[in-house]
């Protein structure tokens, strides 16, 4: 015999793991279960929220005089371009696409509309375990966008989760790790001055690696 359990609703007794109560209708999933495509929105939003506290949070020390002691000139910074490949131990990215929009989905639900005067700057990139141990999400390296001056800006998280819904190729591994040997496409999507976008340089700065977007 079935196990029995209580409606949440009316309290008659119905079996155990059935949707909805024969008696009143009441649906007695819980809300994720109910809401799996929010329940998923709203992980990426979480984990991408701890990833940034947690990621590249120390403080860098720059030089720009080179070796003082012997007068050497410090080594040329290395650009990448689109589609050219980082080593980014254990990983190796690939930034694959930049696009420039000013709405990403439906603004009245999940999506997102740029503020005034600011622009959504939207990355497709692809990330390669090549290391020999499964890697979870706080081994991945650091991913920010930079403008020419060093300025670096945080990804717009409400946009990159309408972006990821919007595309349908983000295959990233949210709640899992990435083992080695396997590829998955990510995106990002960062809010910035639509002017400054428009008029100067501007890169994808993967660890100590820079990749030209413009």
């Amino acid at each position: 015999m079935a196990e029995l359990v209580q409606c949440k609703a009316c309290g008659k007794e119905i079996a155990k793991g059935v949707k909805k109560c024969p008696n009143c209708g009441k649906d007695q999933r819980n809300w994720f279960m109910r809401h799996k495509f929010l329940s998923f929105v709203l992980a990426i939003i979480v984990l991408s929220v701890v990833g940034t506290m947690f990621g590249g949070g120390g403080e860098e020390q720059t030089s720009t005089g080179g070796n003082e002691q012997t007068g050497e000139a410090p080594p040329e910074e290395k650009v990448f371009g689109l589609n050219e490949t980082v080593n980014a131990d254990p990983a190796e990215i690939t930034v694959t696409k930049m696009e420039e929009k000013s709405v990403i989905g439906d603004p009245d639900f999940l999506g997102k509309k740029a503020s005034e005067g600011a622009t959504l700057v939207a990355v497709q990139y692809k990330v390669k375990n090549v290391s020999d141990e499964p890697m979870g999400m706080f081994d991945y390296p650091t991913i920010k966008l930079v403008d020419e001056k060093g300025t670096e800006y945080d990804e717009d998280i409400e946009a990159s989760g309408a972006y990821a819904a919007e595309t349908g190729i983000d295959d990233s591994k949210v709640l899992s790790d990435l083992n080695p040997g396997i590829t998955v496409t990510a995106t990002d999507v960062y809010e910035v001055s639509k002017d400054a976008f428009a008029s100067g340089k501007w890169y994808i700065q993967i660890g100590d690696a820079k990749v030209a977007l413009k």
